[in-house]
């Protein structure tokens, strides 16, 4: 009897011992495994060195860059249309021909250019007070726009700029800049573009970017990479795989990119997405945008 107390004692103890060795190994897993949750995916950029641009946005209108009016004489009816819209004429080409009082006239383009806006067809009477067409330059491009007087003082003639015209960016050159007020207070400014290929069409918004400050030799970061807490501003710089949150000051931000003040040196990789999950010293694994 005491030889089967023994046998039962037994069993049960290994049982008791087996079962807290699956239960210490279980836990070391999970404590493996919540070791392993705690690696942050991140994506991560280098910080740069460079002169940093403040640009301040204009709107404005495209036109061509000299257009002239073709007139006739004298009233008559149209006869004969010699020309289409978007057709290339030159200096005295004709471009209709008319029945008048005094008999058949020749009307005439006054300049090369392109014919952007053919008002007549044939058997249509004409005024001569009243344009037939527009003949006009659009080899070059000239873009109207208008600034206050604080801006004005960052224009002169000759400097280039940066259009967005539907979505294309092309470079301007100022050709002329008003010194005198217009009715709304503002200042005009006229800039011109190369136009050869007919990509940009009149009478479109263009966006001008005027250089309104410029900061040299700046530490630059991505903006995505700059959390704020608190009134204060923080970056995550990543080295050896390793998360440090390192306290900045924000000196200008221009769109994606952001001028900072802090220890923060060109070439450490700052963390861009997934650091609003971070903690200071977390373990990251970068995974993109290097």
């Amino acid at each position: 009897m005491r030889g089967m107390k023994k046998v039962i004692l037994g069993i049960f103890f290994v049982l008791i011992v087996s079962l807290l060795a699956a239960c210490t190994e279980s836990n070391e897993n999970a404590a493996d495994e919540e070791q392993e949750e705690r690696v942050v995916a991140v994506e991560a950029k280098e910080a740069v060195e460079k002169d940093l641009v403040i640009e301040k946005s204009i709107y404005g209108r495209t036109a061509p860059n000299h257009a002239a009016p073709v007139m006739a004489q004298a009233p008559g009816e149209v006869k004969e249309v010699r020309v289409e819209n978007g057709e290339k004429v030159k200096d005295d080409n004709i471009i209709i021909k008319i029945s008048t009082a005094a008999g058949n006239q020749n009307v005439r383009s006054t300049t090369d250019g392109e014919v952007i806006n053919l008002l007549v067809n044939k058997g249509d009477m004409v005024d001569p007070e009243e344009p037939v067409a527009m003949v006009a330059d659009l080899d070059t491009v000239k873009i109207e726009f208008s600034v206050t007087e604080q801006l004005l003082s960052f224009i002169s003639e000759e400097d280039k700029v940066d259009v967005f015209v539907e979505g294309e960016e092309y470079e301007a050159k100022v050709t002329n800049v008003g010194t005198l007020p217009n009715e709304t207070g503002l200042y005009s400014v006229i800039a011109t573009v190369d136009n050869e290929e007919r990509e940009i069409l009149p009478g479109v918004v263009a966006d001008i970017r005027i250089p309104e400050k410029k900061m040299e030799s700046a530490i630059l970061v991505p903006t995505s990479a700059v959390v704020s807490e608190e009134n204060k501003s923080f970056i995550f710089i990543v080295k050896d795989n390793v998360a440090t949150k390192q306290e900045i000051k924000v000196l200008e931000t221009e769109s994606d990119v952001t001028a900072i003040e802090g220890k923060v040196k060109a070439g450490e990789l700052v963390v861009t997405t997934g650091q609003l999950t971070l903690t200071d010293g977390a373990e990251v694994n970068v995974t993109g945008g290097e």
